[in-house]
């Protein structure tokens, strides 16, 4: 008999009266129909005909392979799927280890679809496996023209506006080499699209991620060891990370189990633990794992614009949000580190909100917040902070590394199939599916995405000033080394190709 474990990205909640607070239930196996069946719930969605924009689910599964000790995807075949009247599921055979659930009428509220089934391999249908599921919220992007730059901000494209018309324009490198520019052809320069992570990853999500890794995987993902005692941070004490060892590893056989802690009650993973909160102090080793890990990729500084941006013409020194009006009022937390945590004193009307330098709350409380904190029932996009098509915190909160077009080893990047692997070692592997991602090296000791060259962050961070906010802004460096700082100020998002 199969043993369901039901794992689930909480990736955040809206407000206390409004939580996405997406779910999977009542997992089984159908051998009969070679299926898997299940329920899944999340609040806030839409689907908008006007925009041709929505948002969807994002569901994968892994069992648990008791010759090599690892868990593994549960491949997806595209036959036989049960998909309840109302909604659609996409499923592509090349990439198959997932399938994205979304509303195929416009509407919006609480999704709820029952009795959900997806074709699955024979051999997890037959077999004896302890299989998890997961679930993660993402915005579609559709395909069309869209502006860069905003002309003014620090080191944009250019010095006026440049409109993508295609996914074949050219690309300039203004940094390096401004007059060198090449024909986009591969690249994925926001044209054409794509679905990209609603939220930052939250610490709950980064936990049951390394809670399906062996302990020699784990090693490469956390500041402390395995084997460490419970209760010891995983990856860094303070900026309100609360990651810790719940259960020790042992070395090399039996992995830690980790958990969040917020109040340090010795109690893990209870509402009031932070699971919610966006997770820090993650390197680029990290990101690129979880997102091979999960079936996703990097996006590219492009589509990071055209997210927050949408088909709207660019505003001098904008934000995610549309305008260059921001909150500056130092924020109060009400309900700190639970599944509600909300903003007390959000600003109101046209002014943004985002947690940045002038606004974090104070101790014990400075650092990253909930995802999608500012967002509820009767907010707006600008008191949301949202983006243009609903993606959440694409300026402050914490910084987040996305492929670059400013050197070779970004312009190198093809979005190739991604199949949910990492090696033995933990590191995001596959020449096919990952082999163009920056860092990613072949070598005598260490295989996979390893050193960040290619890369450059946006959006800005808790801590950091105003001017990193602006969705244009492109002062700060080029990341040219290994990346293996922890840093209290970087998170992780990840999209995916549309198909």
């Amino acid at each position: 008999m199969k043993k369901i474990t039901l794992i689930l990205f909480l990736l955040s909640f809206s407000s206390a009266i409004s939580a996405n607070n997406i779910q999977i239930t009542n997992v089984s196996v159908v051998p009969a129909s070679n299926t898997i069946k299940f329920d899944i719930s999340w609040e806030n969605s839409w689907r908008s005909s006007v925009l041709n924009n929505w948002d969807a689910a994002w569901v994968f599964f892994k069992f648990y392979n008791p010759i090599n000790k690892q868990w593994s995807s549960v491949r997806f075949t595209n036959t036989a799927n049960v998909v309840p009247s109302g909604y659609t599921a996409a499923v592509l055979t090349a990439q198959n280890q997932g399938a994205f659930l979304y509303r195929s009428v416009d509407g919006s509220g609480t999704s709820t679809i029952l009795s959900m089934e997806l074709g699955i391999d024979p051999l997890y249908a037959t077999g004896v496996y302890d299989i998890k599921g997961f679930a993660i919220e993402m915005v579609y992007i559709p395909t069309g023209a869209f502006y860069i730059s905003d002309g003014t901000s620090t080191n944009t494209y250019s010095s006026s506006f440049s409109l993508m018309t295609s996914s074949s324009t050219n690309i300039f490198d203004p940094v390096a080499t401004p007059s060198t520019s090449i024909t986009s052809t591969t690249f994925p320069n926001g044209y054409d699209a794509f679905y990209c992570m609603k939220y930052e990853l939250s610490q709950g999500g980064y936990r049951d991620f390394l809670n399906t890794l062996t302990y020699i995987q784990q090693v490469n993902h956390m500041a402390a060891t395995p084997s460490s005692s419970a209760a010891v941070s995983i990856l860094g004490a303070g900026s309100r990370n609360h990651l810790k060892i719940k259960t020790s590893g042992v070395n090399p056989t039996i992995p830690a189990e980790i958990g969040c802690d917020a109040d340090g009650d010795l109690i893990f993973d209870e509402t009031n633990d932070g699971e919610n909160i966006a997770c820090n102090y993650l390197n680029w080793i990290d990101h690129s794992s979880y997102l091979a890990w999960a079936g996703l990729r990097p996006l590219t500084e492009l589509e990071y614009e055209k997210a927050a941006r949408g088909i709207q013409a660019p505003v001098s020194g904008e934000y995610a949000w549309g305008n260059t009006l921001l909150a500056t009022s130092i924020y109060a937390l009400t309900n700190p580190n639970s599944n509600n945590e909300v903003v007390s004193n959000a600003s109101a009307g046209a002014i943004g909100n985002a947690n940045y330098s002038a606004t974090f709350p104070n101790a014990p409380y400075n650092g990253p917040m909930r995802n999608g904190i500012f967002a509820t029932a009767i907010s707006n996009r600008q008191t949301s902070g949202g983006s243009f098509y609903g993606v959440m915190e694409l300026s402050g909160n914490l910084l987040e590394r996305v492929v670059t077009t400013a050197n070779v080893q970004g312009r190198n990047f093809i979005p190739s199939i991604n199949n949910g692997g990492i090696n033995v070692d933990g590191y995001a592997w596959g020449a096919i599916h990952v082999g163009t991602w920056p860092g990613f090296t072949t070598g005598a000791s260490i295989n996979g995405a390893t050193n960040a060259t290619g890369l450059i962050y946006r959006g800005g961070s808790w801590s950091g000033g105003f001017t990193f906010l602006r969705i244009s802004d492109r002062s700060t460096p080029l990341i040219t080394n290994t990346n293996t700082t922890r840093d209290i100020n970087v998170g992780v998002r990840g999209c995916k190709t549309a198909f």
